[in-house]
């Protein structure tokens, strides 16, 4: 099993997006959702707004509000791809509202072809 699918991690039905339904261990305390989780989501999606092959290079991340217990959501943009490196951002909603943001520096290990 995948890193990705251990967590429930899940592709939304856009097919961009990535949604999880949280579970007990995904919490710091009960009923808060562990920054780890909402950092490992943003980075997903922007890395896959990148469209290529990247490792990410440095994050940022920027916890907006507190994300509880349920459903996820988190979308990817990419904000410029050179040949060597990819930034990118990811965002991740809970209920229509903000909860983390993270702006991602990629190496990029394969070119668009």
């Amino acid at each position: 099993m995948y890193f990705n699918e251990s967590l429930g991690l899940r592709r939304g039905e856009d097919g961009t997006s990535l949604e999880l339904d949280t579970r007990e261990e995904h919490q710091v305390v009960a009923g808060t959702i562990h920054f780890a989780v909402l950092t490992t989501m943003a980075e997903i999606v922007a890395a896959q707004a990148t469209g290529v092959a990247v490792v990410p290079a440095s994050v940022t991340v920027h916890l907006l509000r507190r994300a509880r217990a349920g459903h996820l959501v988190a979308r990817g943009r990419l904000l410029r791809r050179g040949r060597s490196v990819a930034v990118a951002e990811g965002e991740v909603s809970q209920d229509g509202e903000l909860v983390a943001k993270a702006t991602v520096n990629f190496a990029v290990l394969a070119p668009a072809g």
